[in-house]
C-alpha cells in the first residue's frame, strides 16, 4: 500500500480476544486455503490504492457498483478518502498480471454514518467510473440470509490477503479461497463486546495446524458467499478478527441483509 493510503483499513482497530478492546478489531486476510477458480469468483475485486497497492477487497453488485467495507475507506480521521486514491481491479486473479481484467478508476465512495458515528455497519459502496465486465454476485433476500447463517452452515470467503496468521510478509498476489462456517453468537459476544447479533455473522473455519482456515489481513471487505438455487449470495463482507488470523477468537463478517436499504440505493439498484 501507498503512503498516501497507509492508513486507510489497517490504522484502525485492534481486535483482542476476551473483548479487551473498546472499538473494533483488526481487518482480515485468507489462512489455510486455495488458489480460487476464476471461474467460481468472477465477482471479486482488488480494491488497491492509486500507485496500484492492493489493501482490501470488494465484491461486485452490478456492473458500476462493488460492495466492501467502510473500514476500508476511510482515512486515520474515520474521514471517507477521496475518490481519485482508490482503483478497483476486477476480473484479475493474480494482480502480477496486468494484462487481465480491468483497472477502474472510481467515481463516488459512500461509507454508512453509523460506521463514521460508533463503528456500527462496517459496510460501503463503491460507484464506478465505467463499467466492468465482471459478473456480479447476488444480494441475499432476508430469507435467504437466514437460511444461509444457522449454526453450522458452510460459506465461502476469498481474498488477496496475507497466508501468514500475524501476517507476516504480507498479502498473496494470487486469489485464494477457503471454506468457513456461520456459528451461533455468543462465540463471537464471548470474544468482542462490541460484537453486535443480528447485524454480523460469526464464523469459525475448519481446523488447520495451530487455528482455523480464516480471513485475514487486507481480505477487508471482500466476500463472504452462500451458493443457492439463485447463485452466489453475497452474506456478508469481512470486517474483523483476532490478532492471530483463526487462532482463538472467531472472525466477524458485516451481514449485507441487514444493510440492503443502503447498499440498493448508493448502488442505484431498485427496492
Amino acid at each position: 500500500m501507498k503512503a498516501a493510503l497507509a492508513g486507510v483499513g489497517i490504522s484502525f482497530w485492534l481486535a483482542m480476544a476476551g473483548g479487551v478492546s473498546a472499538g473494533p478489531p483488526m481487518p482480515e486476510r485468507v489462512i489455510g486455503g486455495n488458489v480460487a477458480d476464476p471461474a467460481v469468483w468472477p465477482y471479486v475485486v482488488a480494491v488497491t490504492s492509486a500507485g496500484g497497492g492492493q489493501f482490501c477487497g470488494g465484491t461486485v453488485i452490478s456492473a458500476d457498483a462493488v460492495v466492501t467495507a467502510a473500514h476500508c475507506l476511510v482515512d486515520s480521521q474515520e474521514r471517507p478518502v477521496s475518490p481519485s486514491q482508490i482503483r478497483v481491479v476486477t476480473g484479475r486473479p493474480d494482480l502480477r498480471d496486468d494484462s487481465s481484467g480491468q483497472e477502474l478508476r472510481v467515481d463516488r465512495l459512500f461509507v454508512t454514518r453509523q460506521y463514521r458515528r460508533s463503528f456500527r455497519k462496517d459496510i460501503a459502496v463503491i460507484r464506478l467510473s465505467r463499467p466492468t465486465v465482471a459478473a456480479p454476485a447476488l444480494l441475499p433476500r432476508p430469507s435467504e440470509d437466514r437460511a444461509a447463517t444457522g449454526d453450522g452452515d458452510e460459506l465461502r470467503v476469498a481474498g488477496y490477503g496475507a497466508t501468514n496468521r500475524d501476517g507476516a510478509g504480507g498479502g498473496s498476489p494470487v486469489l485464494r479461497a477457503v471454506e468457513t462456517f456461520s456459528v451461533k453468537d455468543r462465540n463471537c459476544s464471548q470474544s468482542y463486546r462490541f460484537f453486535r447479533p443480528g447485524g454480523e455473522i460469526c464464523t469459525l473455519g475448519r481446523r488447520s495446524g495451530p487455528g482455523r482456515t480464516s480471513s485475514c489481513f487486507g481480505d477487508s471487505g471482500g466476500p463472504l458467499i452462500s451458493d443457492s438455487p439463485r447463485g452466489a449470495l453475497l452474506i456478508g463482507a469481512v470486517s474483523y478478527g483476532g490478532q492471530r488470523c483463526g487462532v482463538g477468537p472467531p472472525t466477524v463478517y458485516t451481514r449485507v441483509a441487514n444493510n440492503l436499504a443502503f447498499v440498493k440505493k448508493k448502488a442505484g439498484l431498485s427496492r
